[in-house]
């Protein structure tokens, strides 16, 4: 079994109040994915950010895993609860494996009352070839 560093991203842009989109993420067929660590970056409308202006978004993500039909969650939990930003990932305390050649749907509401976000999401781990 080889293990290689790997990172699958989901790019949620102009997400507005009130309104849930969804991204799918092809795990390629190469190789299984385990997520490790996760991680986002987000921003109101584009604007540009500094350290002391990094924005926290108001939204909620359910993550399905389409191979195995498991959310990996009962119901829409607060991004920030399970995303670390690029400096402070969150860890998960156990490895999820995708499968080879399957999905995995994301779907991200934004609860704010007003504001529009783009947010970008990194789910960090290995890619394993020949883990069959």
């Amino acid at each position: 079994m080889i293990k290689d560093f790997f990172i699958y991203g989901a790019n949620f842009l102009a997400v507005g109040a009130g309104l849930t989109q969804t991204v799918l993420l092809n795990i390629q067929a190469d190789s299984d994915f385990e997520v490790q660590k996760l991680c986002f970056a987000s921003d109101l409308n584009a604007a540009a950010q500094t350290d002391a202006t990094r924005t926290v978004p108001k939204c909620s993500l359910i993550i399905l895993d389409t191979g195995s039909g498991r959310q990996m969650m009962n119901q829409a939990i607060d991004l920030t609860t399970f995303f670390g930003d690029g400096q402070n990932p969150f860890i998960l305390p156990t490895p999820k494996t995708f499968r080879a050649n399957t999905s995995v749907s994301l779907a991200l509401t934004n609860y704010s009352a007003a504001e529009i976000y783009n947010v970008r999401l990194s789910l960090i781990g290995v890619k394993i070839f020949g883990g069959r």
